[in-house]
């Protein structure tokens, strides 16, 4: 699957793109090695010596996941190379999400991002299929972990294909849509649909699957079909707030005189008179009307309380950079993707070298909310 941040660990970067697990990845990693090497192998190639079916069971996981990890960073390197930035990578309870900063800019680029991963699927089932084939007999048991490795990575280019949003297939046929009828909400829609009516297909196959007394399988099918009727939802419902978003300029929602405060002032007078009496999540820091940076909660809560009276709002603030200023003809979108890039829930918007005004997350999330009460066309 190809597409704020949920809780996951940070392992290392590939190419720029930064590898990280969810927790619920910890699971069903116990879970894979464990089915593998108390029940797959043993049943398939008995006879053999407890501790060799967990060192099998152990490598056949890595591989398993190894290759969950390449078919995402397929669709990371083909965004990237078509200017669709992918810097981070997840893998989670059911495979995983190469995220995009935002939707692919046409049908074309959504082809080429969505088709390379089942393809690369693809091409390490055949490439374990013939590691199979050239160990021969002699080494069954490793012979059966390359065999398993090339049906598991099949099965996953297949899953994929499923024409349900957001699968591989379903962006497939999100772009055949998209192109047929340059409506990108509208694609998002009709394959998201699909999505949901694949997702209860498995569903009521995991119920069939139970009845008819395979327990844990089912119940695993039940969970699929309910994430990806979920991730469908979701997934038409971020393209639809995307669209908005693109709709919306930051001059339009931004605060225009904002609240300042200066850099010699102390950090406890800063939450006595400001954060505690605003109510702001952060604050523009001005010297002789010139911004020097940003005071941000987060930033004030990593200052002990016994060190706030003698510390200066310009000691612990965060410097203004490029990274946190926006134009204020930017959108909305472009000024979400930058607080995202920075980690930051807010920006200056900088307009002939001066301040024009400030914009927070919270506040582009409050537009979009009233646009969605308010039934505002999007």
């Amino acid at each position: 699957m190809a597409s704020s941040k949920t809780k996951s660990i940070e392992l290392f970067k590939v190419a720029g793109v930064q590898v990280e697990v969810d927790y619920s990845w910890l699971v069903i990693f116990a879970l894979v090695l464990w089915s593998l090497s108390a029940g797959y192998f043993p049943q398939e190639y008995p006879g053999q010596p407890v501790l060799d079916y967990w060192i099998v069971g152990l490598v056949a996981t890595l591989f398993f996941f190894g290759s969950v990890l390449l078919h995402e960073l397929s669709h990371a390197a083909m965004a990237n190379r078509l200017g669709e930035k992918v810097d981070r990578i997840t893998l989670f309870i059911f495979g995983g999400i190469a995220r995009l900063s935002g939707e692919p800019k046409s049908a074309d680029s959504e082809v080429k991002i969505a088709g390379v991963g089942p393809l690369t699927s693809l091409a390490l089932a055949l490439t374990f299929w013939l590691i199979s084939n050239a160990i021969g007999r002699a080494a069954s048991l490793w012979t059966g972990v390359f065999r398993y490795l090339a049906f598991i990575n099949l099965a996953l280019a297949l899953f994929n294909l499923l024409p349900g949003f957001p699968l591989d297939g379903g962006r497939l046929l999100r772009a055949v849509l998209w192109k047929r009828w340059d409506d990108l909400p509208r694609a998002t829609a009709r394959a998201a649909q699909w999505g949901s009516r694949i997702g209860w297909g498995i569903i009521v196959l995991g119920a069939l699957e139970i009845f008819g007394g395979v327990l844990v399988g089912g119940i695993w099918l039940i969970f699929i079909g309910l994430f990806l009727r979920g991730a469908a939802a979701s997934g038409y419902q971020g393209t639809v707030i995307e669209q908005t978003l693109e709709r919306v300029r930051v001059s339009d929602i931004m605060t225009r005189e904002p609240v300042t405060l200066t850099p010699e002032m102390s950090v406890a007078e800063a939450v006595e008179q400001y954060f505690l009496r605003f109510g702001y999540g952060g604050f523009p820091v001005v010297s002789e009307g010139r911004v020097l940076g940003v005071l941000s909660l987060s930033r004030v809560r990593h200052c002990q309380p016994q060190e706030r009276a003698h510390k200066k709002v310009r000691d612990i603030m965060l410097a203004l950079e490029p990274g946190l200023e926006i134009a204020p003809q930017a959108t909305a979108l472009e000024a979400m993707h930058k607080m995202n890039e920075v980690n930051s829930g807010r920006l200056v918007v900088v307009d002939g070298g001066k301040m024009a005004g400030f914009i927070t997350r919270t506040g582009v999330a409050r537009i979009i909310q009233m646009k969605q009460q308010l039934g505002a066309q999007v």
